[in-house]
């Protein structure tokens, strides 16, 4: 059986990912935390408890994202998060995924699941971890780091078109399914 949880990700587009990734790689090297490839850009949606078969809850996933459109999301502030996690990020707001993240949880759960609530979540897009970095950071340069994303951090939208269901291990990233939301009609 799988002994970690699983990540159900958005992988945001648009021009704002370029300047998150230029940020996360001045921040990485800058402290001496990443070597390439660095880890994707990414948006947290949900997590599942390890399951002996994910696959059972895809058609559960699906019919959950089709009921969406492609929608933005607003990605702006600094977002950190201390021990034991020593994350820094960007904050993301929206009122869509927050809504699309807790219908995805309740049909999860009602089908026997174990999904994370996701009901307090800080939805942001982590730019450097120590969780698949060479080190750990020192609190000071932690504390600088957030200093840093918050003095430098783009604001502004980028877009969800799908979901992806990653394995959490790293590297190699490994997707396990994607979920194409319903075709956008305004496009």
């Amino acid at each position: 059986m799988h002994h970690k949880p699983f990540y159900l990700v958005a992988i945001p587009e648009g021009d704002i990912m370029a300047d998150l990734s230029r940020l996360q790689k001045f921040i990485s090297r800058r402290f001496g935390m990443y070597s390439a490839p660095y880890p994707d850009l990414h948006l947290t949606v949900g997590v599942i408890e390890p399951q002996k078969n994910i696959a059972k809850c895809y058609p559960i996933l699906d019919e959950v994202i089709k009921r969406s459109q492609p929608f933005s999301v607003h990605i702006g502030g600094e977002r950190c998060f201390g021990e034991p996690y020593s994350s820094v990020g960007v904050a993301v707001t929206s009122p869509m995924l927050a809504r699309l993240a807790g219908e995805l949880e309740g049909a999860l759960t009602k089908a026997g699941y174990a999904p994370r609530t996701f009901s307090e979540w800080d939805f942001h897009i982590s730019l450097v971890t120590p969780l698949f970095a060479r080190r750990h950071w020192s609190q000071e340069e932690y504390l600088e780091a957030c200093r840093i994303i918050a003095e430098h951090s783009p604001a502004g939208w980028c877009r969800l078109n799908h979901l992806e269901l990653w394995d959490p291990d790293f590297p190699p990233l490994k997707v396990i399914e994607r979920f194409s939301f319903a075709k956008d009609s305004s496009t």
